[in-house]
């Protein structure tokens, strides 16, 4: 196997960069978006972006769970983020994936969202149209790590 195609496992998340960035602005808003995750879907000969969306735990006592949670319930307060993304994702004429989860140890941990994104439209009433399908954790792992094998070239 050639070095090229040879990749090394995830061993752990590291923020280091993202802190940089918060120094360097020194408060100042932002006017640009982190990817969670950028690969090559060899399958579909196309991109695919997906974007994680934490459900968090104080949300659930109003009833919003992984699984309930949509871009559209909150689109007036992170809306730039949603428009970006897919504006991004037409102009790569890549797939867009967002992603509810909660965080490991949760009340909804087993509660995955995937919502392919079909549409950003900020006047329609509801401005992020997607197709939704609902998964438990160890569903959402197969379907992730199948993306992730076909992204070698």
């Amino acid at each position: 196997m050639d070095k090229v195609s040879v990749s090394k496992p995830l061993g752990h998340g590291d923020d280091s960069a993202t802190d940089f960035v918060i120094e360097m602005l020194k408060g100042e808003p932002t006017f640009a978006i982190n990817f969670d995750r950028v690969q090559w879907d060899s399958k579909n000969n196309c991109y695919v972006i997906v974007e994680y969306l934490l459900c968090d735990e104080s949300q659930f006592s109003k009833g919003v769970t992984p699984h309930t949670s949509h871009p559209n319930r909150y689109f007036h307060k992170n809306a730039q983020k949603f428009i970006s993304l897919w504006q991004i994702a037409k102009d790569m004429k890549a797939m867009l994936f967002l992603v509810n989860y909660s965080k490991k140890g949760t009340q909804f941990e087993d509660q995955v969202l995937v919502m392919k994104v079909e549409d950003v439209n900020p006047q329609a009433s509801a401005p992020v149209k997607t197709i939704d399908k609902k998964c438990t954790r160890e569903e959402y792992s197969t379907w992730f790590r199948n993306l992730n094998k076909r992204g070698k070239r």
